[in-house]
């Protein structure tokens, strides 16, 4: 296969990832600004089974060279994009859960008799929304042996990831514990250069174009 095509119409952006086999097709999409619009290539991994398999044996391959004694970290990602991605970097790497942040408050959590952490964040894609973690992920960001690791599918403005390591430090912080290590954020693609704000490097596999203001 030299190419894994998307199913969108319009023009297209062609992809390439070292180590991959064949590029893949990304649809350029408008998401809306402050003042018209901003066209950026939409790397959606949610439902690509194939694709997420092979980036994530990829990524995990990046992590085992990174991060020594990577089985003894804990995973942070957040729903929803990232998150097969992230399943499969941790089955690689014989990781049996990781801590996932969620874009709402939902049921399960039992806000009334379980604690909750919830934080302010910001993406390119989807503007001001909240993470929220609940107990099973607290408890299990605290019970990390050699720091942390975050995962997500594309860095661009770095605004998930900032949020996602406030959610770090207020577990911490909730456990006693002192100011989280991070060894690294790895992720699918970086979109602009975001590193200069984030608490760790960034490991990336690919890089977008960058995103393009469109006037209305």
């Amino acid at each position: 296969m030299d190419v894994l095509d998307s199913k969108e119409s319009g023009e297209k952006y062609r992809l390439q990832v070292d180590g991959l086999g064949y590029d893949v097709e990304i649809p350029y999409v408008l998401v809306p600004a402050r003042e018209g619009h901003i066209r950026i290539a939409s790397f959606n991994l949610i439902g690509q089974t194939r694709l997420n398999h092979d980036l994530g044996q990829l990524l995990a391959e990046i992590i085992r060279r990174q991060v020594d004694d990577y089985q003894s970290v804990v995973v942070l990602t957040a729903v929803e994009k990232a998150l097969q991605l992230t399943q499969v970097v941790s089955s690689e790497l014989g990781i049996d859960a990781v801590a996932v942040a969620y874009n709402r408050i939902k049921p399960h959590m039992e806000v009334e008799r379980r604690p909750v952490i919830q934080v302010g964040a910001e993406s390119i894609t989807s503007g001001d929304k909240f993470l929220a973690l609940y107990e099973r992920d607290m408890e299990l960001l605290a019970s990390a042996r050699n720091g942390y690791i975050i995962i997500d599918d594309v860095v661009s403005t770095g605004g998930t990831v900032l949020g996602l390591y406030e959610i770090l430090e207020e577990a911490a912080a909730q456990a006693g514990l002192g100011a989280p290590i991070i060894h690294g954020i790895f992720c699918a693609a970086t979109e602009g250069d975001a590193g200069a704000r984030l608490p760790a490097p960034v490991h990336s596999l690919a890089n977008l174009p960058l995103p393009q203001a469109v006037m209305s």
